[in-house]
């Protein structure tokens, strides 16, 4: 089979000659497989380096072989539990949120305390190249790259945390455990437990993360595993999870974005599947009377067919060949932008596995697409050296035997494989496919309804001939019309989605940040500190009480039963509560009791599991909380805080301004009801921007436990997050619209011999050739805009709802951009027609002309 496959006849030569001297098809052909294959494998590689770091180093990134999480101090009996294993087998790790003061600067930093066994696994790294703990001292720290240069400070400065002084030792260059967070503020600074007491910053302080990692042998961790789980049964706010089952920050992060960025590469392939067929089809075409010629010689239809095959897997090994080349480079120049998904030390490169994916993904594609272009090859016969044509003998079969059932079955069943392949779920499989097959339904039948109501127009309206053939043309066999239209307009639908989300989060959070909105936000701060800070600032001081708590259950439903709704916070995690007597001036009532007001009186009281009755207090609660508890007015919602319980009636439901961040509570009470709840407070204010720095450090010098944080720092990283993210999906979208421009000039190929055809007869009609440019010109420019129209409003819908309902934010429509890019389609689909039309009709058309004389 080898062997025939490779041998070169002298009709395969000429074909080879013929295909490379044609030079518009390999190019088209080359250049649209070669940028799928090269986005799918710089993609892949990606994620086989994540999904390799993240395997190599899964419980040195958790931190251990089971782990305990909690937002308050330990229980008696889980730390008992957990002393029964050696000291050299756990660490007890303390991590929030600090400031930092040297003699100069202030700065907000993440701070983590541990025992003397860190790390169980993994290594720490430092500058010095000495050990962890040989530098880790009782009065000394260890600081990230970023702390040292925000501090200004070196080696061996002395700096204050809290009530402590220590002294910078080394600088850390690399820590195992070190979540990955898209939003985390301020660098790391390592400490030993035996530390904090010095700083004086724990206290009630609830914005403490406690955790426990616990290392040892299968038989031990699994026991200690179960007996944990049983105790932990009456404390549900303790997380226990294991190196397994635990999903770290890296992962879903990163598994997410790539994921996404995974599926726009490959509606990048389908599309290049479509272009390559329309090359394809166009050449075999183009090809038909020295496919004659050969046959008419006595070549056998076998060889015909296998010189195709020959020259098709010459030109694929090409393009796998340089998609390697081009990949390598995609992944330098995306490198950059993956900063905020992906930990700094993967080692990023091609990896050999993604290769050979590639490889057996480009000549699948090639072959399936040969072995459907190459069909009109079975009904060729030396008769069209006459003219005769194509025998048509297919054409005259019902149309259920000629609709290729049997492809179209295999080609959704090799989709569906690969699709649950690259995801690897076979449910998520089935939805993506049935997701794919319905989204290209809908802009197939929009397509197919939108050319025959232009048929419709050209039919019945009064319009100058040259639209009405322009009309007509868009309905040509084999034109492709629909399917250019659903290439294009997928395209810039997802073009169009990112822009007005990247737009409406710049607008609401940098463009048109309101003046008044706050830009300092302190923590922890204590009621007798009110006045000293107030006058620190010199500026009105909003101050916020915060109690924590969790819901035990809403509406009669215990929290555990509630279904978490997608896209909203989960039930039974730690909330926020607070107490206030009015509105805030960024929320506004839509539903209460009475008029306007917070709370209304409750005449009932509420009896729990053991009969004793218990006095109801009214509650406010956000819309968004109503909806993740599944709760409406006069529902009563129970709340646990430190073992407390307290039942809250719904007496009215808030909604919230469009105006920027701002403090915001889902459940609001009475003030008498928790003012003597255990409790913190934070504040905000608003300042001149250049004046924040010096109050970090005046607040933080006279209030080390008050943490002061940037507001404008906030609204950078934001943007820089979503400029990072937008142009990595914007890379690769504009590859599937650059794709899509393909597909619309593989059709014109395909058409190239019909349209060569009929602009012959329109100049023998008297047509002159500029008529001939104004003619490809509608026809390209009515098909694209229109595409390009209901794309525009189509996504404009999407990102209409998803900016409002999902990120509750204020839309707004990018005009600027959307301007733009109208006139950059524009000008593609002109230079598209100028240059068909010059380089395929009007160097062939006089040859004709004569023809047909």
């Amino acid at each position: 089979m080898i062997g025939p496959l490779f041998t070169r006849t002298l009709g395969a030569q000429a074909l080879t000659r013929s295909w490379w001297r044609r030079w518009v098809y390999p190019v088209l052909f080359l250049l649209t497989l070669t940028l799928s294959l090269a986005t799918y494998l710089t993609l892949d590689s990606i994620q086989q380096s994540v999904d390799r770091y993240i395997t190599d180093n899964q419980r040195a990134l958790v931190g251990g072989d089971l782990i305990l999480n909690s937002k308050q101090d330990w229980p008696s009996e889980v730390m008992a539990q957990v002393n029964t294993l050696p000291a050299s087998q756990v660490v007890y790790d303390h991590q929030f949120s600090a400031m930092v003061v040297s003699a100069e600067q202030t700065l907000l930093t993440q701070l983590k305390a541990v025992s003397p066994a860190y790390p169980l696994y993994g290594d720490v790294e430092l500058a010095s190249e000495q050990p962890l703990w040989q530098q880790l001292t009782a009065d000394s720290i260890i600081v990230a790259p970023e702390v040292l240069n925000g501090l200004g400070a070196t080696v061996g400065d002395v700096v204050t945390i809290g009530d402590g002084r220590f002294t910078i030792r080394d600088v850390l260059t690399k820590e195992p455990d070190r979540p990955l967070s898209a939003f985390g503020f301020g660098g790391r600074v390592l400490m030993q437990q035996q530390a904090l007491a010095a700083t004086n910053l724990l206290g009630q302080r609830s914005r403490v993360n406690y955790r426990i990692e616990m290392a040892g042998d299968a038989e031990t961790i699994a026991a200690q595993h179960a007996t944990l789980a049983q105790l932990l049964v009456s404390h549900p706010d303790i997380e226990l999870s294991d190196a397994q089952s635990a999903d770290t920050s890296v992962s879903r992060i990163s598994d997410n974005v790539l994921m996404f960025l995974k599926l726009l590469v490959i509606a990048v392939l389908l599309l290049s599947a479509v272009a390559m067929y329309g090359v394809i089809s166009a050449f075999v075409s183009k090809e038909q009377p020295n496919n004659a010629i050969r046959l008419a010689l006595g070549e056998p239809l076998a060889s015909l067919k296998r010189s195709y095959y020959q020259l098709l897997l010459t030109t694929t090994v090409i393009a796998c060949i340089a998609a390697s080349i081009l990949g390598a480079g995609l992944l330098q120049v995306s490198q950059p932008y993956l900063g905020a998904i992906l930990p700094a030390d993967v080692a990023l490169a091609i990896n050999p596995i993604s290769i050979l994916k590639t490889i057996i993904i480009a000549l699948l594609l090639s072959f399936v697409i040969a072995q459907r272009g190459l069909r009109p090859l079975n009904h060729t016969k030396p008769a069209t050296l006459l003219n005769q044509g194509a025998s048509q003998s297919n054409q005259n079969l019902p149309w259920y035997r000629r609709l290729p059932i049997l492809w179209y079955g295999l080609m959704l069943t090799s989709l569906y494989v690969f699709f649950a392949y690259e995801v690897g779920s076979w449910l998520l499989g089935a939805q993506l496919l049935i997701g794919l097959i319905g989204f290209v339904a809908i802009f197939w039948l929009l397509a197919r309804g939108w050319l025959y109501l232009l048929a419709q127009l050209a039919s019945r309206r009064r319009i100058s001939w040259m639209q009405r053939i322009a009309i007509h043309n868009l309905a040509r066999k084999g034109n492709q019309s629909a399917l250019f239209f659903v290439t294009l307009s997928l395209s810039v639908a997802v073009l169009t989605l990112i822009t007005t989300l990247n737009h409406s989060i710049n607008e609401q959070f940098i463009n048109t940040y309101p003046a008044d909105a706050p830009n300092i936000f302190l923590l922890d701060v204590q009621s007798a500190q009110h006045e000293a800070i107030g006058t620190i600032i010199d500026a009105p001081v909003s101050y916020y009480p915060v109690i924590r708590a969790r819901v035990v259950a809403a509406g009669g439903v215990p929290v555990q039963d509630i279904e978490p709704t997608e896209g909203f916070d989960d039930p039974a995690r730690v909330f926020n509560l607070s107490y206030a007597d009015t509105v805030m001036d960024t929320e506004f009532i839509t539903d209460s009791l009475e008029k306007n007001a917070l709370y209304a009186p409750i005449t009932t009281d509420h009896t729990d599991n053991n009969n004793a009755a218990q006095t109801i207090a009214p509650l406010s609660i956000l819309d968004t909380a109503a909806s993740l508890l599944n709760v409406n007015m006069g529902d009563e919602i129970i709340f646990n805080i430190q073992g407390i319980k307290i039942v809250g009636q719904i007496t009215s439901i808030r909604s919230r301004f469009e105006r920027g961040p701002s403090p915001y509570f889902y459940f609001l009470f009475e003030p008498s009801v928790l003012s003597s709840a255990p409790q913190i407070q934070f504040a905000t204010a608003h300042i001149p921007e250049d004046r924040i720095a010096e109050v970090q450090g005046q607040v933080v010098r006279k209030f080390p436990a008050v943490t002061t944080i940037d507001g404008t720092a906030i609204a950078e990283q934001v943007q820089d997050l979503v400029v990072q993210m937008s142009r990595l999906v914007y890379v690769f979208t504009l590859l599937a619209l650059l794709t899509g421009v393909m597909v619309l000039i593989s059709s014109l190929l395909s058409t190239s011999q019909d349209r060569m055809t009929e602009s012959a007869s329109f100049r023998l009609l008297g047509m002159q050739k500029r008529d001939l440019y104004m003619l490809n010109i509608l026809e390209l420019g009515v098909l694209g805009i229109s595409a390009a129209t209901f794309a525009v409003v189509i996504a404009s819908v999407g990102a209409w709802f998803a900016i409002t309902q999902w990120f509750d934010l204020r839309y707004s429509v990018p005009w600027m951009s959307l301007s733009i890019g109208g006139a950059a389609l524009v000008a593609l689909l002109f230079g598209i027609a100028i240059i068909y039309v010059r380089l395929v009709i009007g160097r062939g058309i006089m040859a004709r002309v004569r023809a047909m004389v």
